[in-house]
């Protein structure tokens, strides 16, 4: 049976008045009067009933609860016998939590009207604590909320309008530099994004998704409408406390926005596209003829590796296999042949006397003294430094092609061209013996149409010296000054006169080495009566010769582009001196480049994909890293055009043109381990989330300012 609290009938209890602020003061006797006091507070009781009247008769109306009509009754005027003296009114239980709430808000304001006042006042507005990568920011709330610069008091003031959460974002990116268009998904443009959508429509369909994935794929967002801009706030939420992972994100946050969309990677993933070959290797090395043939060989077998890791090991973040030094990999087998020490041509010329036809070169054509036994072609580097001045670039160009020791006497214009080209060269020699490093540098400077840096100007002098110019070629123009000088005055050519070349020494008891071998190690030498200078490289990694292929494998902006590229055509030669490009591919895209190294992680370009080696070196097979990467063997009935060396042969110069030695990475082979109740199979496992090339900034760094600040100080 229930209960009431509070008999409701008139009958048996007195009416109370719950939305009063006062009850009558005989309540607690459990007397209280049927008027009860008034809005102020003031008792308004005057007897126990207030009579009726019933034809010529007065009765009394006092309730049951206040025991019942009286036997005295009304008096003859129809008022009550029974007065009732006047009670203070107490305030009712209402009115004290209504009072008690007032005091408490009013209080509450007050302190948040003194905290808006102070600096610290910030902290009473915070909606919890801020992750360990933000604590440094402290209470200063605008480095990170738009318009709430200074203290709490003046936010009110100042805030025009409600901030976006664009605004509060762009906050974000001055500590985190994620380029331009940052607030796009994934930090792509929105043509780029929307390209990349189509191709994965194209090729793995709409996939296959959960039911709950594919009900959130109906909701709306910037990911289904063109690609519009998403605040950082909607993935990374702050005030979570310093434990909180702001980069973490669920695979259905992921899968929601995403066109191809599936459960996990072992159960609708698409297969991997080529994954991890982006590119064709910048180092070129055969795998699988080292593999299973050069390293079979019976002179090589004791030096060659035994396993991966003798050539490769992770960077100093784990996630990329990179090749060792060449010292410790290739220097065994290829150090001699770079050093040319079996080769006939050991070194390879920088200045060469051709010989010149005197027959007719003379008169008014005459070019001065010259060796009688010069004989060698003029070099590509003395057509590169010649080429700066246009007149010597127009006399080459005429006489390309040409026998200049046998000229055609009736051709003036070749023959003034001869003429030009012969004090073309007598004027570098004579200006590289007289103003040493820098008049080359310049000459290079001019020539290739910009200007070296200081480790580019180291490696293309290679410590050559005026000494050494004068030494190689003060037989062959005993008079070079006075001629150059006397030439450059305008005044008439000196006659033509040949001349002798000097004895040879004769052979003593004591065998001298011969000018080559005193440079067996590298540096500039001229070969005994050859009117050469030439440049023995001093092995692998030798500044000289990669400096020069740098300056000209893209001749673009060079003065004349075709004796850059002649230049570069003769360094590069598949049997040049140092063997460059046996082992060094050429690049034409994106930009025309040698590739001295091997692959290297860069720190500051972050891709779709990420793997860390080190995490599953320990987990391989016997078979090493074959246990994920299985080789790709050439078919023996093939020509050679689907190998992996055809991808280097002359005229292929395109990095993403390429055969792999090795096959691309299955799914399943990843699958087999990462998947539900095994290992992590979460999306951020394997992917970064934002794409490009993102560089460490100090937003708040100002070393003028700091400094001035110092000064002040003092």
């Amino acid at each position: 049976m229930m209960r009431w609290l509070q008999e409701f009938g008139f009958q048996k209890s007195s009416y109370e008045r719950p939305n009063q602020k006062w009850v009558c003061g005989r309540a607690r006797d459990g007397q209280c009067c049927l008027t009860g006091p008034d809005a102020s507070g003031n008792c308004g009781a005057t007897a126990e009933c207030r009579p009726l009247r019933k034809g010529d008769r007065w009765h009394c109306s006092r309730s049951n609860a206040m025991g019942g009509a009286c036997s005295e009754g009304p008096l003859p005027d129809g008022s009550c016998c029974r007065t009732i003296p006047r009670c203070t009114p107490n305030r009712s239980l209402r009115s004290w939590r209504g009072i008690t709430v007032l005091l408490v808000v009013g209080a509450t304001l007050g302190l948040l009207l003194v905290s808006m006042s102070l600096r610290r006042g910030a902290n009473a507005f915070s909606p919890g604590e801020l992750s360990f990568s933000h604590r440094s920011v402290g209470n200063k709330c605008s480095e990170c909320h738009y318009g709430l610069e200074g203290r709490p008091a003046v936010w009110f003031t100042t805030s025009v309008k409600s901030p976006s959460a664009h605004d509060n974002s762009q906050l974000c990116l001055k500590c985190h530099n994620l380029s331009g268009t940052a607030m796009y998904p994934h930090s792509l443009a929105p043509e780029r994004l929307q390209s990349l959508t189509q191709a994965s429509m194209k090729k793995n369909g709409r996939g296959n998704p959960s039911a709950g994935i594919a009900l959130a794929s109906f909701v709306p967002s910037v990911a289904h409408v063109g690609g519009g801009e998403i605040a950082c706030a909607t993935c990374h939420k702050e005030h979570n406390g310093k434990a909180a992972d702001l980069k973490k994100l669920t695979n259905n946050q992921c899968q929601g926005c995403h066109a191809t969309q599936f459960a996990s990677l072992s159960a609708g993933h698409p297969q991997f596209a080529g994954y991890p070959f982006e590119r064709r290797t910048r180092i070129i090395f055969d795998h699988e003829t080292h593999l299973l043939g050069h390293f079979n060989e019976a002179t090589v077998s004791k030096m060659a590796p035994h396993s991966c890791m003798d050539c490769h090991e992770p960077d100093l973040r784990g996630g990329t296999m990179v090749l060792k030094s060449f010292a410790s990999t290739c220097a065994a087998c290829h150090d001699d042949q770079i050093k040319a020490k079996s080769a006939v041509k050991a070194g390879v010329p920088f200045i060469a006397i051709p010989r010149m036809d005197d027959r007719v070169l003379k008169g008014k054509y005459s070019i001065g003294e010259w060796p009688e036994d010069a004989d060698q072609p003029i070099t590509p580097f003395v057509k590169f430094l010649l080429s700066g001045d246009a007149e010597l670039r127009n006399a080459l160009n005429k006489i390309k092609g040409l026998d200049l020791s046998s000229l055609p006497s009736n051709d003036v214009e070749k023959l003034q061209a001869a003429q030009q080209v012969a004090w073309g060269i007598k004027s570098l020699i004579f200006d590289l013996s007289t103003l040493g490093q820098d008049e080359l540098v310049r000459r290079i400077n001019h020539s290739s149409g910009r200007t070296l840096s200081d480790y580019e100007k180291e490696g293309a002098v290679a410590f050559l010296n005026a000494e050494v110019i004068r030494g190689a070629f003060q037989s062959a123009f005993p008079n070079l000054q006075k001629e150059v000088v006397d030439y450059r005055k305008k005044t008439n050519a000196a006659p033509t006169q040949l001349v002798s070349s000097p004895e040879a020494p004769k052979a003593g008891p004591v065998k001298t080495a011969r000018p080559e071998d005193w440079v067996s190690q590298g540096g500039w030498y001229s070969p005994d009566a050859s009117f050469t200078l030439n440049y023995h490289p001093r092995g692998h990694s030798d500044r000289f010769l990669s400096a020069w292929m740098n300056l000209t494998v893209d001749g673009s902006k060079a003065i004349d582009s075709l004796s850059s590229e002649a230049l570069f055509k003769e360094l590069s030669a598949s049997k040049g001196v140092g063997l460059c490009v046996k082992c060094h591919s050429i690049d034409d895209s994106p930009a025309k480049l040698v590739n001295w190294m091997g692959s290297r992680p860069d720190p500051v370009v972050h891709g779709f994909e990420r793997f860390s080696h080190s995490a599953h070196l320990s987990l391989m097979d016997s078979r090493g890293c074959l246990t994920c990467h299985s080789m790709s063997l050439k078919d023996p009935r093939s020509k050679g055009t689907d190998d992996y060396a055809s991808t280097f042969e002359p005229g292929k110069q395109d990095p993403s043109m390429f055969h792999s030695n090795f096959k691309v990475i299955d799914k399943n082979v990843c699958a087999s381990c990462h998947q539900s109740g095994l290992v992590r199979d979460d999306c951020l496992l394997c992917h970064n989330y934002h794409i490009g090339k993102f560089k460490q900034i100090a937003p708040h760094a100002s070393i003028f300012g700091a400094l001035h600040a110092e000064v002040g100080k003092d």
